[in-house]
């Protein structure tokens, strides 16, 4: 692929040009099949729509969808336009959602209907000047709110006449930092693509796979593995709405899913033997799982399960996504996730920044031809991620002597659950919020099937009473599901270290002393 080519909106230019009729996309649900030639043409109709409304180059479009059709669209206008995809994650709340628009302060944004309710109030500041909403009913409409399917109707098809660098940003995707304040990760076309053709080597996929999309479309690795990837190639994709153990079996049955990336608690409850009981899941043969600790007996049993090849990849949004995936022809066993892309270097370091011999642990640093563009607006973080032209990963891990890359633990506050990153200052200044609080904090825990859950310690003022239950409530009001602690335990003060620091080894310590002997009851929550 030259160089120039390297933009999203030309990979499905070409794909509608040398394969109009491949299926790109099977509605599951629908039963409705969309070819690469359709996907290109709604894709300029909403490119023209969104120019007509004032849209264009650096723009920001803020998309606050699932999995949808209007997904791949929306990613591939705003190429055309030469704007900025920002990719919201719909877990988040209204608190969450206003800091956000703030920061990235978007021209337009696609909502889905269903998370309308979100938007009431000043969640959405005045650079928001085109709304759109999906999913409505057949000529209906919401008072402020554009209907999309009307919206594709209202301009000519944008032609492709974008004169945009491969080096230009095409997606933003959102991390909160360790200050819970939200951070902008801008990505580049190029380094988004050369990516995708990297990880896709790697794993050994082609044009006849068939992929279903278990991970967000807003997270790196979804955008990675079942938009670019699967475009890349000209091969299909699944498109499940929302994430279910009954629907996503259904879909593996009904459309020959070859193909599946996700995070372990996906894989460990979608294949739980008693739940695949009598079903034909024959046509899969690989499977990658990563976004968080991944157990080589969660490896093992999916591979006795299935009979199909998994591996395991590791990355981090920064790097576009993927930094490693674990060959094909490893033990399923080994705790291995697999050598570095071609192109990358990597080097271990001890804590004072010194580079480590192979085999001995410390914190991986990486060098990417992928790295991102850097943090939108915050240059001081962008440079200190990125200190001597190396990437500060913030996972304590070691090379072996073979290449493989080995993740031992996080040496970050930040918690992976269920694929999705918590960081506990902004869980902490929630809580600190109610007033019988005096001290708290969050810390994260091991745990087989989510990879980590959240446990909160709380330090009460003299003379408050505070219920576990109520500061549960009170996160699960304000803050994406994931990001809510799953136990909460009052004692009597938090551990500090001379210097006024938190001790939380020592709270981890006690997270699992109180698994094994609960004290204060706690209220259990749904996974959402």
């Amino acid at each position: 692929m030259e160089e120039k080519d390297k933009r999203i909106e030309k990979v499905f230019a070409e794909a509608a040009y040398d394969s109009p009729d491949v299926t790109h996309l099977l509605l599951a649900g629908q039963g409705t099949r969309v070819s690469y030639a359709e996907t290109y043409y709604r894709a300029r109709c909403l490119a023209g729509a969104l120019q007509k409304r004032g849209v264009g180059p650096g723009d920001r479009v803020a998309s606050f969808l699932y999995n949808a059709r209007e997904v791949y669209e929306l990613y591939i206008a705003c190429g055309l336009l030469g704007a900025i995809t920002v990719a919201v994650n719909t877990h988040s709340k209204s608190r969450e959602l206003q800091k956000l628009f703030a920061d990235c302060e978007p021209r337009a944004l696609i909502c889905s209907n269903l998370y309308l309710d979100r938007m009431i109030g000043n969640v959405l500041p005045a650079s928001v000047q085109v709304r759109v909403v999906t999913h409505l009913p057949e000529n209906t409409g919401v008072a402020g709110w554009l209907n999309y399917d009307l919206l594709m109707q209202s301009a000519p098809c944008m032609h492709p006449v974008n004169q945009g660098r491969p080096q230009d940003p095409a997606v933003m995707i959102y991390s909160s930092g360790t200050t819970g304040e939200p951070k902008g990760i801008l990505l580049s076309h190029q380094a988004l693509i050369d990516n995708a053709l990297l990880a896709s080597q790697a794993l050994g996929l082609n044009r006849s796979d068939r992929s279903l999309t278990l991970l967000p479309m807003f997270s790196s690795f979804g955008f990675a593995f079942d938009f670019l990837q699967m475009g890349l190639l000209r091969a299909s994709v699944v498109i499940l709405p929302t994430f279910s153990e009954t629907d996503a079996l259904d879909a593996i049955e009904r459309y020959q899913v070859t193909f599946l990336a996700g995070v372990p608690v996906m894989f460990a409850r979608l294949f739980a033997p008693d739940f695949i009981e009598a079903r034909r899941l024959d046509s899969l043969r690989l499977m990658d799982v990563g976004g968080g600790p991944v157990s080589p007996r969660l490896k093992s049993d999916l591979k006795k399960t299935l009979g199909a090849t998994v591996c395991e990849s590791y990355g981090m949004t920064e790097i576009s996504p993927v930094a490693s995936v674990q060959s094909l022809n490893d033990d399923p066993e080994s705790s291995s996730c697999g050598p570095p892309l071609p192109g990358f270097d990597v080097k271990v370091v001890d804590s004072e920044g010194k580079p480590v011999p192979r085999g001995e642990p410390g914190e991986l640093l990486f060098k990417s031809p992928t790295f991102m563009l850097g943090y939108w607006n915050k240059p001081e973080q962008t440079a200190e991620a990125l200190a001597g032209g190396w990437l500060h990963s913030g996972d304590y891990g070691y090379w072996d002597e073979k290449g493989n890359i080995h993740i031992l633990d996080r040496t970050k506050d930040m918690i992976v659950t269920n694929g999705f990153n918590v960081y506990p200052k902004e869980v902490e200044s929630l809580i600190m919020e109610l007033e019988s609080v005096q001290s708290v904090a969050v810390v994260g825990i091991k745990d087989e099937i989510r990879g980590e859950q959240v446990f909160a310690f709380v330090e009460l003022r003299p003379g408050q009473h505070l219920d576990p239950s109520d500061v549960i409530h009170y996160c699960d009001q304000h803050l994406a599901r994931f990001k809510v602690p799953r136990e909460v335990v009052v004692i009597p003060e938090i551990p500090l270290t001379a210097s006024g620091k938190i001790q939380r080894f020592k709270l981890r310590e006690l997270a699992l002393q109180q698994q094994k002997e609960p004290g204060q009851k706690h209220m259990e929550l749904v996974d959402a």
